[in-house]
C-alpha cells in the first residue's frame, strides 16, 4: 500500500525548486536556486596574532636563559632533588 501525503496533507507545493545539491566546481547557481556558502577556515587574519602570542614572552624568556646560564656556569645552581624526581615521575604517569 502507498500512502501520498501531500494528498492527505493538502499540500499542493512543496518548493522543491530551492532545494540544491553541492555545487561543482566552476558552476553559478541558476534561477530558482541558491548557492550554498562553503565550508572552510581562514586562517590569514590569525597569523598575526599568532605571531603575537609567540613573541610576547620570547624576551622574558631569553632574559630567564640568560640568568640560570650565568648561575649554571658560577657553580651556584643547586637542583632540587625532591621537585626533579616528582617531575620525572610526574611526567612519565602523563605520558610526556
Amino acid at each position: 500500500m502507498k500512502i501520498n501525503e501531500r494528498e492527505s496533507l493538502n499540500i499542493t507545493n512543496t518548493n522543491s525548486d530551492r532545494v540544491s545539491g553541492p555545487s561543482k566546481p566552476g558552476s553559478t547557481p541558476t534561477a530558482g536556486k541558491t548557492q550554498s556558502g562553503s565550508d572552510g577556515v581562514d586562517t590569514a587574519s590569525q597569523s598575526g596574532l599568532l605571531s603575537q602570542t609567540l613573541d610576547a614572552g620570547s624576551a622574558d624568556r631569553a632574559s630567564l636563559v640568560e640568568q640560570l646560564r650565568a648561575v649554571f656556569q658560577s657553580g651556584q645552581y643547586q637542583v632540587d632533588n625532591a621537585a626533579l624526581s616528582q617531575a620525572i615521575v610526574s611526567g612519565a604517569l602523563n605520558g610526556y
